[in-house]
């Protein structure tokens, strides 16, 4: 299977609208680009400037997402690139000279971050791999897909049970990184299949959503909400992408900063992510430069 594809309501949340019902201000152009975000894939021509909520509208939006997860059976999460750079990870995508993205110098005078010669192997895990390893251990996010290579997940204590690595990872000879013309291993399509049928609600963040294959599980949770199925899809990202209108949600941020939010509002405290770093570190441990082969899928494996 190749890697590229050919305003919700909330349950019972009292009184309170629904994020379709909600307005805000719109987001304030922070780096602007000229350039395309992405070029050359076949769902996009956005561009790569960058736009950021006011503080107040941000914590009102995590407000929201929270409830959402919390009335959420099924959540997965769906991470792009923009997850990893503050980790010191480049992306594609960070185009603007004064752009917002942790490994770049942006406008707030941060000092330039990226791997330089270091190892990408030996890098550690974001405050938002943190989180969201910490949002799985209180049973609030069931299933990661994963488009990077980087095994942060796992190095923050992510399940790897719960993680489909879906384009393949560093160090891993049976499910070795996908080329853009590449094929993507079949059970873990099947597995990403599944879970496009299972998913209530999408959380998208650090990704262009421009045409990947992998996308569909974003789409579908979009699409299945705008005919009053399930709680939809929330976008948590710098830079525009062509399902922005289709979102029940669209959080305009640093992913860092939003996870830090949303771990506030879910009571995600030092407790529960200094079980998830041990959990992380004990992997890191038995697996030195990522050295992990992921085993086939079987029929029986849980979802």
């Amino acid at each position: 299977v190749s890697t590229q594809s050919t305003g919700t309501e909330l349950l019972e949340m009292e009184d309170d609208p629904s994020p379709g019902e909600l307005t805000w201000p719109e987001p304030e152009m922070v780096a602007k680009s000229e350039e395309q975000s992405r070029p050359g894939y076949n769902s996009t021509q956005e561009s790569a400037s960058e736009y950021l909520d006011s503080p107040e509208v941000l914590r009102e939006k995590v407000a929201v997402l929270a409830e959402m997860i919390r009335q959420s059976e099924n959540c997965c999460v769906y991470t792009g690139a923009g997850i990893s750079t503050a980790a010191g990870v480049p992306d594609y995508a960070s185009k603007a000279s004064a752009s917002m993205a942790p490994h770049l110098k942006g406008r707030r005078g941060e000092p330039l971050r990226s791997i330089g010669n270091g190892s990408r192997l030996e890098i550690g895990p974001t405050k938002a791999h943190l989180v969201l390893a910490g949002l799985e251990r209180k049973g609030l996010v069931k299933h990661w897909l994963q488009q990077n290579h980087d095994r942060l997940a796992q190095k923050a204590g992510f399940p790897q049970a719960r993680l489909n690595e879906i384009h393949g990872a560093w160090g891993d000879h049976k499910n070795s990184v996908v080329q853009m013309d590449g094929a993507l291993r079949t059970d873990l399509m099947t597995w990403l299949l599944e879970w496009e049928a299972r998913a209530d609600m999408c959380v998208a963040m650090g990704t262009s959503l421009c045409g990947m294959n992998s996308d569909r599980i974003a789409m579908s949770c979009a699409e299945r909400q705008a005919t009053g199925q399930g709680l939809g899809l929330v976008i948590i990202n710098l830079q525009p992408t062509p399902w922005d209108d289709r979102a029940a949600l669209r959080i305009w941020g640093v992913i860092d900063e939003v996870l830090m939010l949303l771990a506030k509002q879910l009571k995600i405290g030092s407790k529960t992510i200094g079980a998830c770093r041990r959990d992380g570190e004990e992997w890191w441990a038995k697996h030195p430069r990522c050295t992990y082969h992921t085993p086939r899928r079987k029929a029986s494996d849980p979802l």
